[in-house]
């Protein structure tokens, strides 16, 4: 039996955590530089408030009908999270993290405990711990869990946010249930292909034939079909390294500067070339890209991007940097206000196992005792204390968080003081 346990509006739910007094009134976490809503709380989604709405729509809604707001601080959802995990691996020993608001636990080897009551004492310690509701789900497949989960958290005074799927019975009744568009992998474009043969719930596509299912989707396909049925395809999935690493930003302001667009590229190009080395890799490609405020649609719109081939494989912020700006020079076009830049690296290679050119100069081990000592020093000294000469010295990169809240739970210059009188 597989388990998915899951915080409800989980970004929501760690905002109120330090405001009690915000429980059952809405509140909305907005995206980097206060963009658009990525997390709502149930009172917030009352208001109509939809996910990826942009900032503006809404600003209204805190004067009209109490909205509270917060910028993303993923620091204190990260930690958060982790504890999560911690305390979930006292219940069960085999987890995936799968993101930060949810954990696959694989149960299989407890059939000798109640299942449900155990996951029913879960949930109790991770709300009397950390005070953030979850839902857990539990059934034979990972993709059924899924669904249990759904249900868990769509019907809290029934299940007690905790539903399991064990019999043939409750997986009929619950794929019958279940819109085929919230399938975990179905996605736009085979829902609306299915939805014209008919096919609306996840019961009806469990119904098609495997090899019609093979035909359209191909093995995977065949995969989520079986899973849907409750016969296992995937195990707990092993950590590996990341096969594209990006930095991204949205500015604070709409700008035509070549100049100013040259250092926020370099400054990610930065950024990612410590994220290889960080997991001990080296990319062969990096791909950046420039676009307008697609939402200002007075504005003249531009985006384009192009992918620079490294001579070799390398993790040098030296290297990776003078690529970017190079596609930088290439794709930029004056008289457009842009709003978005960011850097892509791709195809890694481990830094043991780098193949070079035999006709071009290899730099790396040049640069690789530079690059570690600035890791050092940054990391002793904090981020972005030494950077490279086209990085602005003077200025230390910030997003536009103007409701951000306090890392309560990681730096003890923002924890929370409770006075006793």
């Amino acid at each position: 039996m597989f388990g998915l346990i899951d915080g409800n509006n989980f970004y929501a739910s760690c905002e109120r955590v330090f405001r009690p007094d915000l429980r059952n009134k809405p509140v909305v976490v907005l995206s980097n530089n206060d963009g658009c809503a990525i997390a709502r709380s149930n009172e917030a989604k009352a208001l109509g408030i939809k996910m990826g709405q942009p900032y503006f729509q809404i600003q209204h809604l805190e004067k009209e009908a109490g909205l509270t707001v917060f910028s993303a601080n993923f620091v204190l959802y990260g930690d958060i999270s982790n504890r999560i995990v911690n305390i979930c691996r006292r219940y069960c020993k085999d987890i995936e993290v799968y993101s930060i608001d949810e954990s696959f636990l694989d149960f299989h080897g407890y059939e000798h405990i109640d299942l449900q009551q155990h996951c029913l004492e879960l949930r109790e310690k991770v709300f009397r711990g950390l005070d953030i509701p979850t839902s857990i789900g539990l059934a034979p497949s990972k993709t059924l869990a899924k669904v249990a989960n759904k249900i868990a958290k769509k019907f809290p005074e029934r299940t007690k946010g905790v539903y399991m799927i064990d019999t043939p019975e409750k997986i009929e009744k619950a794929l019958k249930w279940f819109p085929l568009e919230d399938v975990w992998g179905i996605g736009r474009r085979y829902f609306e292909r299915f939805s014209k043969r008919g096919i609306k719930t996840a019961w009806d596509f469990t119904q098609l034939p495997e090899a019609f299912v093979q035909k359209e989707m191909g093995i995977l396909g065949l995969r989520m079909h079986r899973e849907l049925l409750g016969i296992p395809q995937y195990d707990l999935s092993v950590p590996k390294p990341k096969k594209g690493i990006a930095t991204t930003r949205t500015f604070d302001k709409r700008t035509d500067d070549l100049e100013t667009l040259k250092e926020r590229v370099s400054t990610f190009a930065y950024k990612c070339s410590e994220k290889l080395r960080a997991q001990k890799s080296c990319c062969r490609y990096v791909t950046v890209f420039i676009m307008t405020d697609r939402f200002k649609q007075d504005l003249k719109q531009y985006s384009n991007s192009i992918t620079i081939t490294l001579t070799n494989p390398s993790n040098s912020a030296i290297e990776i940097s003078k690529a970017a700006l190079q596609g930088l020079e290439r794709i930029y076009l004056p008289y457009f206000q842009y709003k978005k830049a960011g850097v892509m690296v791709t195809e890694f290679v481990p830094e043991t196992e780098r193949m070079t050119s035999l006709f071009d100069e290899d730099l790396h081990a040049k640069h690789r005792p530079i690059m570690q000592i600035i890791d050092v020093m940054n990391k002793r000294l904090g981020d972005d204390k030494i950077k490279l000469g086209s990085m602005d010295v003077q200025r230390t990169w910030k997003m536009n968080q103007k409701n951000l809240s306090p890392r309560y739970t990681t730096d003890l210059h923002q924890i929370i003081k409770v006075k006793a009188k």
